[in-house]
């Protein structure tokens, strides 16, 4: 990696800590934001992988689980803990990569008859804006949990530099280092790395047109081969088919297809995300300005202008990167309260913050050039313009990082233990627990398999049966599922008799959610943060005497809760009671209990006073009359509801 040649003087001492720091900084605040916790979102499931070499979730993410694998060989503290070490340190070469940009790009825009004082300060200028570019949410919170998208992040940056640096490399070199880290990011996260594509293919043209048609087959065969190469890890999702910590078991051609293409979450994007195009730009935007803080944006903004009219090339790349990811991921939906959503920004973050350090150099350039007064500024005037508009941009990785560590105080507290504490700590040896939430069946994933918690529990991840080789994993642990798995596979969701027939041989325990609540009803009792199914039908006697008790371990809960740290900024944590209040609430008031039912709606609208569905519950339930209520207007995305 190349920088700029030091200046003589002072400066050289500056030259030569500014790379190290713009490594370190970030390496450590991405340490800093880490905590010991499992964590929220797909973060268990990737830890849990990670911990035993396994498939994760489509599309597989090979070479995440080949490189996080080693980091949880290392031994500090737990395993998820381990691969946020590695989301540091991916961060940390971020910035590196970052400084091998801002600085040559600010010597460009100060090229000029500029005093030395100003060339002096350059390197510290460039490890203020590559910082900045590194220091903002969008990107330290995929480094405060296990997850792909540091390094995906990484393998972007290090596409975009290597296109976009200069260097000095030739463009044989640049072509061939463009197509195998393109091709590792796409056996990292595949969308990821085609934000930065584009950039890649400029330099495979620059390629050839350098080396004309003739020499075409033998520019390309290097390619390939680096391409296939950079792709090899695919080769991990058939070979660790059988680990027990794969979620997705591929067998066949199809399997592999299936999982790479991710086809199981294509629903979740464009047209299936609520809102515009335009409403998705913006919280794009905003996600953008929070990392970047308003002044950085702005900067980035001028930036892009300033280093087209000073004609750098180079630097047009990094635009077009953070153009790409801007508009691809408005264009696939952005849910705004979610990091996964602002992780695929963390190219865009990165060169936009890399395209500030344009501004500052431009504004500084500037006012040195200024004529002496009284034509131009005051020199107490200029100590304002420069503090204004040069250091007060460079230093806003100051704000962006404390910003970043605040709001990620979440990931290192130990909520999501305490939730999977209660889920499996009240449930009956040899219990089978139906998980229909996404993160709960991570979560238990993560503490059955790394901490080897309850290994007499046997849990049904209800979105995950119909994934290839799910169901196999399931019968192959416990025959007596087939005819609850057989009825998954049918029609989404198991018969009533099933479960009761498995509820005469195995304690049973289904998470309540609208895909079953519905059925569910007159068989089971709520207790604790699952429900037990019995094997008949329920009385309202019955559920009224164990009401007390599981409002009580559920109101205990919300308390725990409330007490981790990060409880007031991570939503996951008020959202986990309320989905079971708001489910509870619909229970009771479907039997007839409609005094527990307005407790439990209390209890939820504490967390969201205004949701519609609570609202209108309340209201029924406070007009007067006795007996059910008719809940199915109130079941959010119930069967065959939008």
């Amino acid at each position: 990696m190349s920088d700029a040649p030091p200046p003589a003087g002072p400066s050289a001492l500056a030259h030569d800590y500014a790379p190290l720091l713009a490594f370190a900084i970030p390496a450590l605040v991405g340490a800093l934001a880490g905590g010991d916790s499992m964590g929220f979102y797909d973060a268990p499931e990737l830890a849990s992988c990670a911990a035993g070499l396994g498939a994760t979730h489509p599309p597989g993410h090979p070479l995440f689980v080949a490189v996080a694998s080693v980091a949880t060989l290392v031994p500090i503290g737990t395993v998820a803990l381990r691969v946020t070490l590695l989301g540091a340190l991916c961060l940390g070469l971020m910035g590196r990569l970052a400084y091998g940009l801002t600085l040559p790009l600010a010597t460009t825009v100060l090229d000029g008859p500029s005093p030395v004082a100003a060339r002096r300060w350059l390197p510290w200028l460039a490890l203020g804006h590559a910082l900045g570019a590194t220091l903002g949410i969008a990107l330290v919170r995929q480094t405060s949990r296990a997850e792909v998208y540091a390094l995906a992040g990484l393998l972007a940056a290090m596409t975009a530099f290597i296109s976009a640096a200069p260097n000095g490399w030739s463009k044989a070199t640049r072509a061939r280092l463009g197509v195998l880290t393109l091709a590792l990011g796409g056996a990292n996260h595949h969308f990821i790395a085609l934000t930065a594509a584009p950039v890649a293919l400029l330099s495979l043209v620059d390629r050839v047109r350098e080396g004309g048609g003739r020499a075409l087959p033998r520019i390309v065969l290097p390619w390939a081969a680096l391409g296939a190469l950079g792709l090899l890890p695919y080769s991990l999702l058939g070979l660790r088919a059988r680990a027990a910590a794969s979620i997705v078991r591929v067998r066949t051609a199809g399997d592999l297809f299936w999982t790479v293409s991710a086809r199981a979450f294509q629903k979740n994007t464009g047209g299936g995300v609520p809102g515009s195009f335009r409403e998705h730009l913006l919280d794009v935007l905003d996600w953008i300005g929070r990392s970047l803080t308003p002044l950085g944006l702005i900067a980035a903004a001028a930036g892009i202008v300033i280093a087209s009219r000073r004609d750098v090339p180079w630097a047009r790349r990094l635009g077009l990167v953070a153009l790409v990811g801007v508009l691809a991921r408005a264009g696939l939906g952005f849910v705004a309260d979610n990091p996964d959503a602002a992780g695929y920004l963390v190219p865009a973050v990165f060169c936009l913050g890399v395209l500030g350090a344009a501004f500052t150099a431009q504004a500084w350039r500037s006012i040195e050039d200024a004529p002496p007064p009284p034509q131009g500024p005051s020199p107490n005037g200029r100590r304002l313009l420069r503090a204004a508009l040069v250091v007060a941009p460079a230093m806003m990785f100051l704000p962006a990082a404390g910003f970043s560590l605040r709001e990620t105080l979440g990931d290192r507290g130990d909520a999501t233990e305490v939730m999977t504490a209660a889920d499996l700590g009240a449930v009956p040896a040899r219990s089978v627990i139906l998980a229909y939430a996404p993160e709960t069946a991570f979560r238990l994933r993560y503490a059955q398999l790394v901490d080897g918690e309850r290994p007499d529990v046997t849990v049904i991840p209800a979105p995950f049966v119909p994934w290839p080789g799910m169901t196999n994993t399931l019968l192959a642990r416990d025959a007596a599922l087939l005819p609850v798995v057989r009825d998954f596979l049918s029609r989404g969701s198991p018969r009533m008799v099933g479960l009761l027939d498995l509820a005469t041989r195995r304690p049973v325990r289904v998470e309540l959610d609208p895909h079953n609540l519905l059925d569910t009803v007159p068989y089971v009792l709520p207790r604790g943060t699952f429900a037990e199914v019995r094997t008949e039908p329920t009385t309202l006697t019955a559920v009224r005497a164990t009401a007390p008790a599981h409002l009580a371990r559920i109101e205990r809960l919300r308390e725990a809760l409330a007490s981790t740290p990060g409880a007031d900024r991570e939503p996951r944590i008020a959202e986990y009671i309320l989905w079971r209040a708001y489910h509870d609430a619909l229970f009771f008031a479907a039997r007839g209990a409609r005094s527990e039912a307005r407790s439990a709606v209390a209890t939820a609208r504490r967390i969201a006073p205004n949701a519609r569905e609570l609202v209108g519950l309340a209201a029924v339930l406070d007009a007067q009359g006795e007996g059910p209520v008719d809940v199915a207007p109130f079941v959010v995305r119930a069967p065959g509801r939008e």
